[in-house]
């Protein structure tokens, strides 16, 4: 596999792009034993010692986490106590991990969670187009002139805007399934609360063709099998 080298270093988690490339300048990057300036310098991770400012790089893939989130927590990378991120293990704790899409406190079930930005950006595009798939439970009874209002798109006041076209699959009086291709910020929630309902349990099942590993209970977590990973291709 060749890489360029500060995207080598960049996800040893030692130093950013641009903080690579000023200190290759200062002659802080080795590769093979020979001091090299250009950080954009293209090496083989399974055959070339890399060395930064002292440091032996060690190489790894890219890492692609599902998580099933528990309640009461929030998703934020960049903090540990009261975050997704206290449920990792500490190995996890030193990569640049980022999160696909965030849920809310109180929202449960499918977390994605990867150190890939292409994967990342993929994934919380709305341009890709890729379904979410959410179990609500809703205070009051689900209209089912609400399926209709959900496929031509709910209009969201507090905000002055239209959401794109969702699908709402009733299962009983007060729960459904809902599928949205956008993560605006309590989306599925304000799509019932602008049609005079509230959304009291909300959980997501999946992403795409990617489902929920029922055997996860509320805060494990496993790495993606390449099978998994191959459904966003």
């Amino acid at each position: 596999m060749i890489m360029r080298v500060d995207k080598m270093i960049g996800n040893a988690n030692l130093d950013t792009r641009k903080n690579i490339k000023r200190n290759a300048k200062k002659g802080a990057l080795l590769i093979n034993g020979e001091i090299i300036k250009d950080s954009s310098t293209k090496v083989d991770p399974n055959v070339d010692e890399v060395v930064y400012m002292g440091e032996l790089v060690d190489y790894f893939d890219n890492i692609y986490i599902m998580m099933n989130k528990r309640e009461g927590l929030i998703c934020q990378s960049n903090e540990l106590d009261g975050t997704v991120m206290q449920d990792l293990d500490d190995f996890y704790l030193n990569l640049d991990i980022s999160i696909v899409g965030r849920l809310d406190k109180d929202t449960t079930g499918l977390l994605l969670m990867s150190t890939d930005g292409k994967f990342v950006h993929k994934l919380i595009s709305p341009n890709s187009n890729i379904w979410k798939k959410y179990e609500v439970e809703t205070s009051k009874k689900i209209d089912p002139s609400l399926v209709e209002i959900f496929r031509n798109g709910v209009y969201i006041k507090e905000d002055d805007y239209t959401a794109r076209s969702a699908k709402l699959e009733i299962l009983d009086e007060r729960k459904a399934y809902v599928y949205v291709t956008e993560g605006r910020f309590h989306l599925v929630k304000r799509l019932f609360s602008n049609n005079n309902n509230e959304v009291i349990k909300l959980r997501r099942l999946a992403i795409g063709d990617l489902e929920l590993d029922s055997s996860l209970n509320p805060g494990q977590y496993r790495e993606l099998s390449k099978e998994e990973l191959n459904l966003f291709i």
